[in-house]
């Protein structure tokens, strides 16, 4: 299940020297606004990368250059390049890449900022965008499990299947029982097994109405009938 795309309206905010003040959208006054499309959250996990693609586009009466940058990120995630749209174009569409530096030690969810600037006439607007960092994947050397997709998207009281794939190696012919680890009660998974012949099941996942309505990096947990546990990331992410 793909990340579901959002737009976002936003309103340019004047930067003075002396603090932040709104501009005013009255009377003869310019009204500043950008518009980015772009995935609302992206999954992934320290050492990896991968592409995001993303729309921004000016509205009313801003004709300016404008560069749109990752911010608010830990050092070690970045989002590059960043992105221009020249003052002779109304919109442009690019891939970007983020990713997450192999010794990045944060896991869970990260609230950074899509920034736009306008640097010639000093305003900015930004847009909130979640980075779930899942931890990486534990195997054993035997067997390993995958969630695929890594993220699910659903509405809070709602449930879901996600599939969950099992590779053994090394002679491992055992079944494995998987359950989820959520960091909250309101988000829970039936366990399943996974047979000796099967390489394959969905985990069914259900959220309270009262879940908070926010990404949330959960773990997949496969224990073998002698106990050896295998983890994986899932982000469950709740609207």
């Amino acid at each position: 299940m793909k990340a579901t795309n959002l737009t976002f309206a936003l309103r340019w905010s004047l930067l003075a020297l002396v603090g932040a003040l709104a501009a005013s959208c009255s009377g003869d006054a310019p009204y500043y606004r950008v518009q980015v499309d772009a995935p609302d959250t992206v999954s992934l996990s320290p050492g990896e990368n991968i592409p995001v693609e993303l729309t921004l586009t000016r509205v009313a009466d801003n004709s300016a250059d404008i560069r749109l940058t990752l911010a608010n990120a830990p050092q070690g995630i970045t989002l590059l390049p960043e992105v221009h749209l020249p003052a002779s174009e109304e919109s442009v569409t690019t891939t970007l890449t983020l990713a997450i530096a192999p010794d990045v030690t944060t896991t869970g969810l990260v609230q950074t900022l899509l920034l736009a600037e306008d640097p010639t006439n000093a305003f900015a607007a930004g847009a909130t965008f979640f980075i779930a960092v899942q931890p990486k994947s534990a195997p054993q050397p035997d067997f390993s499990i995958v969630a695929d997709p890594r993220q699910a998207n659903l509405y809070a009281g709602q449930s879901t299947q996600v599939p969950i794939n099992i590779t053994r190696a090394q002679g491992f012919t055992g079944p494995v029982t998987v359950t989820l680890e959520a960091p909250t009660s309101r988000v829970r998974a039936d366990p399943l097994t996974i047979a000796p012949e099967e390489t394959t099941k969905r985990l069914f996942i259900y959220t309270d109405r009262s879940t908070t309505r926010l990404p949330l990096v959960a773990t997949v947990v496969a224990t073998s009938e002698d106990g050896r546990k295998a983890t994986t990331g899932l982000t469950i992410n709740i609207r």
